[in-house]
């Protein structure tokens, strides 16, 4: 199992993990950014999306040092997602982005991850 995760401890899966968390949490700091304008007219549930945007941007920003943390970082922030979307079919695909950021960020840890 170990040659498995050893796989994506290559550079080639951490620049690709990088690159893509790089315009996902871009992404997601212009919606969380966008929405520090509306708080006086958001609900409870903006309020909490808002720090899932945050946890996906800080996730994909620390993912250039430390990639575990990224990864709960992100996956956090994907799960806040995904409680909020709940019964709105189009935004759970739009979720799977930063998921799959997540989970190669832990693909990479666990590849890197000395037993």
């Amino acid at each position: 199992m170990k040659d498995f995760w050893a796989r994506f401890a290559t550079s080639d899966f951490r620049w690709i993990a990088r690159i893509s968390g790089t315009i996902i949490g871009l992404l997601a700091l212009m919606e969380f950014i966008e929405g520090l304008g509306y708080l006086g007219q958001l609900e409870p549930r903006g309020y909490v999306l808002r720090v899932g945007f945050f946890l996906v941007f800080a996730g994909c920003a620390v993912g250039w040092f430390k990639e575990f943390a990224a990864s709960l970082l992100i996956l956090g922030g994907t799960a806040i997602f995904c409680v909020i979307a709940v019964g709105s079919p189009g935004a759970l695909r739009l979720i799977m982005f930063p998921a799959l950021v997540g989970g190669l960020y832990l693909c990479i840890h666990l590849g890197t991850k000395k037993t």
